[in-house]
């Protein structure tokens, strides 16, 4: 009976996986699919330049981050960025420029990739850089016309307080209770 249960858990795996490829943009990742998105990722958030641009969807794209609108000082609850070029514009301006170190990617759908990854840095001349890790949720859409791969989306939440700090901002401990 328990068998019975594994397959018909399988089996409805197996037809949602199949409802999923079938939605929207008609093409699952695959993993050179997932490979090319993180390394996009990666090379936006490390070494920013205007073609980088094109990994970005034109329409729908959005990047969420409490952690960032936290930093910023913004309310948190909405994307930070909410079309591609508010996105462009901030990373051409201020460059991210990050020593990202992707340490995991996976588990992955049809068409998102969960990332874990760490950077330690400083933007305070003579600061001790602190190691900050995170994770993000890359969303994908497939251009059929081109046929290839953009990020559609960016979820990331992060250690705020170590980034904050390697910013500059400074953060003390709250008095003993």
């Amino acid at each position: 009976m328990r068998f019975l249960s594994v397959l018909s858990l399988a089996a409805g795996v197996s037809a949602a996986a199949t409802s999923l490829a079938t939605r929207g943009n008609n093409k699952c990742m695959k993993e050179a699919d997932v490979n090319y998105l993180v390394d996009a990722y990666k090379s936006i958030l490390t070494q920013w330049e205007a073609p980088k641009a094109d990994f970005i969807a034109d329409q729908g794209f959005f990047d969420y981050s409490d952690s960032i609108n936290t930093v910023a000082g913004l309310q948190t609850g909405f994307p930070i960025f909410p079309n591609k070029a508010a996105f462009v514009g901030y990373q051409t301006v201020t460059p991210d420029n990050l020593p990202l170190v992707i340490v995991e990617v996976g588990p992955w759908s049809c068409d998102q990739i969960t990332i874990i990854w760490s950077a330690t840095f400083t933007k305070v001349p003579g600061g001790s850089p602190l190691p900050v890790r995170g994770i993000t949720v890359l969303g994908g859409s497939y251009k059929k016309d081109e046929k290839k791969w953009e990020i559609q989306s960016i979820k990331v939440e992060f250690n705020s307080i170590n980034y904050y700090k390697n910013t500059g901002g400074v953060c003390s401990r709250p008095a003993p209770a």
